[in-house]
């Protein structure tokens, strides 16, 4: 396991770790050791999972894997193998070639991994259930924005997780499940870091975020699916100015700061006005 200094403050023992989900905890494993670490799990919770080579084969390429348990102490175990995390994330298209340096990853990684476990329970609370796996990506990523804010005393990371969100898609539509950016910029734009601090728990954050927070409906996702990919996908080079106009000033709004951060301030409000999306006053529709 890769042993940073924030994996090292987590207790670190014999090739596992705990971590706390709310009344729970969560077990957390390196792929290295996966036999070794899911044998720490009681019975009850280990017979929920599959075997160490089917976890392998399930994790992949991926960095990190997360598989919620039901049990009554344990939330879940989080399987990681951070040397497989991106050091950039970079996109071509017909206006040339961008990269964004990615830092801190391991962390973001791990905070968004538990997230999905934190998710769980917020939602619990809230006498709500996830509905969708986007959903689970975006509550995912509001909890990443909230320890960001706490364990950092600032949001540039939670921003640089914003902008590989949006260049992710940009590069390859693949990633439309996890474009979590139009939740994420409403959580960003509404909270400051002292005022995401003073929530003691995520459940509190979410208790307070929840009634003001709005969500693009299936229809609106899947017509900034389409707006992107034709947009940025492979040969796109002249401006396609009427199609899916309706939808152009929103997807301006969400893809603005993440332009201004790759081509720079003119660059990006030139290309912006190219492609008619200007961003103007954001309207969604109300959240699932």
């Amino acid at each position: 396991m890769m042993i940073t200094g924030f994996v090292a403050g987590l207790a670190f023992t014999a090739g596992y770790l705990w971590d706390d989900i709310g009344a729970k905890r969560a077990l957390i494993c390196d792929r290295e050791t996966i036999e070794l670490c899911l044998a720490q799990l009681p019975p009850m919770a280990r017979e929920q999972l599959p075997n160490s080579q089917l976890l392998q084969l399930s994790m992949g390429a991926r960095a990190a894997m997360v598989l919620p348990i039901l049990h009554p102490k344990i939330a879940g175990v989080l399987m990681t193998d951070f040397d497989k995390l991106p050091k950039k994330r970079s996109v071509n298209w017909g206006v040339g070639y961008y990269s964004l340096k990615l830092n801190r990853q391991d962390e973001l990684t791990y905070w968004h991994e538990l997230g999905h476990l934190e998710a769980i329970a917020a939602m619990e609370s809230l006498n709500q259930q996830i509905r969708s796996m986007f959903q689970h990506e975006w509550l995912s990523d509001l909890y990443l924005i909230w320890r960001v804010a706490k364990d950092t005393d600032s949001l540039s990371l939670a921003w640089q997780q914003y902008h590989r969100r949006n260049i992710d898609v940009m590069a390859n539509i693949e990633f439309m499940s996890h474009w979590s950016v139009p939740i994420m910029l409403q959580a960003l734009q509404h909270y400051s870091v002292k005022e995401l601090q003073a929530f003691d728990s995520f459940n509190a954050f979410l208790t307070d975020f929840w009634p003001q927070l709005t969500v693009p409906s299936n229809d609106n996702i899947a017509e900034f699916s389409s707006l992107i990919q034709r947009t940025f996908g492979a040969g796109t080079v002249q401006p396609l100015s009427g199609y899916m106009y309706w939808r152009k000033p929103a997807l301006g709004v969400y893809l603005e700061p993440t332009l201004i951060k790759l081509m720079g301030h003119s660059g990006a409000k030139r290309w912006l006005a190219e492609q008619s999306m200007q961003p103007e006053t954001l309207r969604l529709t109300p959240r699932l």
